[in-house]
């Protein structure tokens, strides 16, 4: 057995998870990560740092905040300093696990950067660039020669944008990743054609060359699933049905007390309107019935790593953290659909789980609040890996430390930049079950989420949390400026304004200013 352990990390993507799994209101549940969780930790108040593909995934990859790697939104999307890789100088976690003597590997979707992939990061495996069109690459096409099926159709129930695909059969062999992307359906044929199978397959096989080697390994398992598309195999769509979805709590809300980004993504993403295309719950009841039975499925995909660790006898010396990139805002908040341009409950928080036999006690919850940038660390802390100090230093702590008990955590802060660059920068704070939402260019937000888990009633207004306000947002403000002083010992100062830097290429003047207004926006209302 090696000394040091080997590390498993599956990264689920887009989960419709904060309020749509385990509530009393409907009792939606992963089978796999219950039984996962038995053996591990159960992270109850874990969150996407970003809530959005690329930033999200760059951040677990170095362990670091978007203003540290650069990459602040979805790689594919047209805006300026946006379309890039990581900085030539930038070390994600594969490297320092090389150095302490690790075989790394990955698979799955990679989505951070434009035309590299894992492969020039040094990760065995395979993987696309962007977001990556599966269903129409080579090595999907082998492995359905290999298992003996055709390249599979799908059934589009609803489109959320294209109409005239309603009660249509595709070819599920796209021009582009994202052709039948605002649908929901079934996915033909067998369930093995599936996406999430299809990577779980080449992990699993991996996993099974790799059993009797001497070498410590690492392996990143990335699903494009359960991202919309919502088309679940047969099999799994006759898990869910659909007339048991109760009414989501936010869905009729018509979002006169939100601040106006919460339309931008209702409204303007989707140019049909939901509300008008699928104007009923009835309707909205079917295409949850999918997500969800999609989540199942992508949880079969997950159980079937579980299975193959134990069946291979490695699952006692591996470190193994289940998770997701972001959530999903689907039916929420006026009838949502995909990731909305603020941190809503919905999008920020993420499933977490992690078993590690070594150091984590089984079957426990934990209260703590964290975020995908502490799974990074914890990669790093298992691994024994000391310096991590450039070119800047990681952003999480050890979820052993904070499982235990030895490391405090008693608030996190997240970022959000919009979907698209759509919306001005966003700093996110949860602290003793409340959350405060400061915005450059919108209306903050408080919530106190113990008692009101949907975002429901924004508490900014009511004078018995003034106090609360000023403590979250000073700290908040005290944030900004911490990074700020991480950016000037990081840059040299060619130019400076009120004690700002601008000589940074990945960080562009005009968020710059955008930053230092939002502190400065904090203060004034102290």
């Amino acid at each position: 057995m090696n000394a040091r352990p080997n590390i498993v990390v599956i990264v689920a993507d887009h989960v419709a998870f904060a309020g749509h799994y385990g509530q009393e209101r409907y009792d939606y549940r992963w089978p796999s990560l219950e039984r996962i969780a038995k053996r591990g930790a159960w992270f109850d108040r874990a969150y996407a740092i970003t809530p959005v593909c690329t930033p999200s995934r760059a951040s677990f990859l170095t362990g670091k905040r978007p203003d540290k790697h650069g990459l602040r939104w979805n790689s594919e999307y047209p805006i300026p300093h946006n379309r890039k890789e990581f900085r030539d100088d930038e070390e994600l976690y594969a490297s320092h696990l090389a150095k302490a003597g690790y075989d790394n590997y990955y698979f799955g979707k990679w989505h951070c950067g434009v035309n590299k992939t894992a492969e020039d990061y040094g990760l065995k495996g395979w993987s696309l660039p962007e977001y990556g069109n599966l269903y129409a690459c080579d090595a999907y096409k082998k492995y359905l020669k290999k298992i003996g099926e055709d390249q599979p159709r799908c059934r589009i129930e609803h489109h959320l944008l294209r109409p005239e695909l309603d009660n249509k059969e595709v070819l599920m062999d796209p021009s582009e990743p994202w052709d039948y992307m605002d649908g929901a359906g079934v996915l033909l044929g067998s369930s093995e054609v599936n996406e999430q199978f299809f990577v779980a397959n080449l992990a699993c096989d991996q996993l099974t060359q790799l059993r009797d080697t001497d070498q410590p390994f690492s392996m990143v398992v990335s699903m494009w699933g359960p991202h919309h598309p919502y088309y679940p195999s047969q099999e799994f769509a006759d898990l869910i049905n659909p007339s048991d979805i109760p009414t989501y709590p936010s869905f009729d809300e018509d979002l006169s007390s939100k601040p106006w980004r919460y339309r931008v993504q209702r409204d303007l993403r989707c140019q049909h309107r939901a509300f008008e295309r699928w104007p009923d719950w009835e309707t909205w009841q079917k295409v949850l019935a999918r997500c969800y039975a999609a989540g199942l499925q992508t949880d079969a995909a997950i159980g079937r790593i579980a299975d193959k660790l134990d069946a291979l006898g490695l699952a006692d010396n591996t470190l193994f953290v289940v998770t997701a990139d972001h959530g999903d805002g689907i039916a929420a908040h006026g009838a949502g659909w995909d990731k909305y341009s603020t941190f809503s409950e919905e999008v920020g928080r993420i499933p977490l789980v992690v078993n590690y036999p070594a150091k984590i006690v089984p079957d426990q919850r934990v209260t703590a609040p964290v975020s995908l940038l502490d799974v990074t660390a914890t990669i790093l802390d298992a691994a024994e890996v000391e310096d991590l100090s450039h070119p800047l230093p990681i952003d999480g702590e050890s979820l052993v430390g904070i499982a235990d008990g030895s490391c405090e955590r008693t608030a996190l802060i997240c970022d959000h930049f919009g979907h698209s660059g759509d919306i001005s920068f966003q700093k996110i704070l949860y602290r003793d079950g409340w959350k405060y939402v400061s915005v450059w260019g919108d209306d903050d937000e408080l919530y106190c989420l113990d008692n009101d888990p949907f975002e429901l009633n924004n508490r900014l207004n009511d004078p018995d949390t003034f106090d609360r306000q000023n403590i979250m947002r000073r700290q908040i403000a005290d944030h900004i400026v911490d990074r700020r002083e991480v950016r000037r010992a990081w840059q040299p100062a060619e130019f400076w304004e009120d004690g700002i830097v601008f000589s940074s290429p990945e960080w562009p003047r005009e968020e710059v200013l955008q930053l230092y207004k939002l502190r400065t926006q904090l203060a004034d209302k102290l």
